[in-house]
């Protein structure tokens, strides 16, 4: 497959933010209370299958801003008078076609994951005065973006939640990758998704380690909330031995950070060594999971949590020095 095709970025969960005005066409009111997910997968699939104009205009209709941010995640191509050419052209190469139906085969019945998409919505309307997740769509990339975020809906590749050990990832993605790779992700990442775009806001200007720890402690710290039954080790990814490496070493990685003066480093490259997903934690030791700082963050913020008793708003709107001071963390 041409390279073109199977770009991939680095960072799994990275968001695209594209179309940000308009709506996407549908009852916005039924699609919360019922949690369906648009299966936009789908209708191009059924497209690709025979096309024509007339399954071209009603894909127009049904997706007007879906269709072309699909376009430039996918092909690079939103231009509406070459795009359904580039579209069959881009699906044409078998191992992408094949990659497809695998997609749709694993999430042809998706009624478990509308089920606990719908537990969690009632626990953030309980949560969060009353919010609900936007609307939910499920598209096919060929491998490329993960994650499409317009105003009113989030669509995720499903082609990226195949299983770990799924054949065609084994060429282009390392194990720490495939470590998440898996179905039982895929409704933790809308949600999360959701909570990186739309509730927890991190710092544009001035980031520093403590910052990113804490924002990223919050997304997790929500995630427990609103999953009450997911095990700790699902929620931010790790293996059982990792969870359990970071527990052991607690301390030890606590003070490296403080002694080093890292903790209100503004300096890009040490924040992303602690926060980005990576075979390990280069600043901490080759034996540590890759995201230590996400970890440490989420220690930090459960210990404020108990410590006050405060609201799961109240936890996303306080302040990263707040939240260290208070919590008195010092494992």
């Amino acid at each position: 497959m041409h390279m073109k095709h199977i770009t991939y970025l680095l960072v799994f969960i990275t968001l695209s933010i594209v179309g940000c005005s308009g709506t996407v066409k549908s009852d916005n009111n039924t699609q919360q209370e019922t949690s369906t997910i648009i299966r936009f997968d789908k209708d191009i699939f059924n497209y690709l299958q025979q096309p024509d104009s007339v399954k071209e205009s009603t894909l127009k209709a049904e997706y007007p801003l879906l269709l072309p941010a699909f376009g430039r995640i996918a092909m690079d191509n939103s231009d509406p008078v070459t795009f359904f050419p580039s579209l069959r052209e881009y699906f044409s190469h078998p191992m992408l076609m094949q990659i497809y139906k695998d997609a749709l085969k694993t999430f042809d019945d998706i009624s478990t994951y509308e089920q606990e998409i719908a537990a969690a919505n009632a626990l953030i309307a309980e949560n969060l005065s009353g919010r609900k997740l936007p609307q939910l769509a499920m598209h096919v990339s060929g491998f490329r973006e993960n994650v499409i975020i317009l105003n009113n809906l989030i669509s995720i590749s499903t082609d990226k939640y195949l299983g770990n050990e799924y054949v065609a990832y084994r060429d282009f993605f390392q194990p720490y990758e495939r470590q998440q790779m898996q179905p039982k992700y895929i409704v933790r990442d809308y949600v999360k998704a959701w909570l990186l775009s739309d509730v927890i806001k991190s710092e544009e200007e001035g980031q520093t380690l403590l910052s990113a720890m804490v924002n990223e402690g919050k997304v997790l710290y929500a995630l427990s909330v609103l999953f009450p039954e997911k095990d700790v080790t699902d929620l931010i990814g790790y293996t059982a031995a990792q969870n359990d490496w970071c527990k052991l070493n607690e301390k030890s990685v606590w003070q490296g950070i403080v002694k080093q003066n890292q903790l209100y480093s503004t300096d890009h490259m040490i924040v992303t060594r602690f926060i980005n997903n990576a075979p390990y934690t280069a600043t901490v030791s080759k034996e540590s999971p890759g995201r230590v700082g996400c970890w440490v963050g989420w220690q930090i913020v459960n210990q404020y949590a108990k410590k006050k008793g405060f609201s799961l708003q109240d936890i996303i709107d306080a302040d990263a020095q707040t939240i260290l001071k208070e919590a008195k963390y010092n494992p």
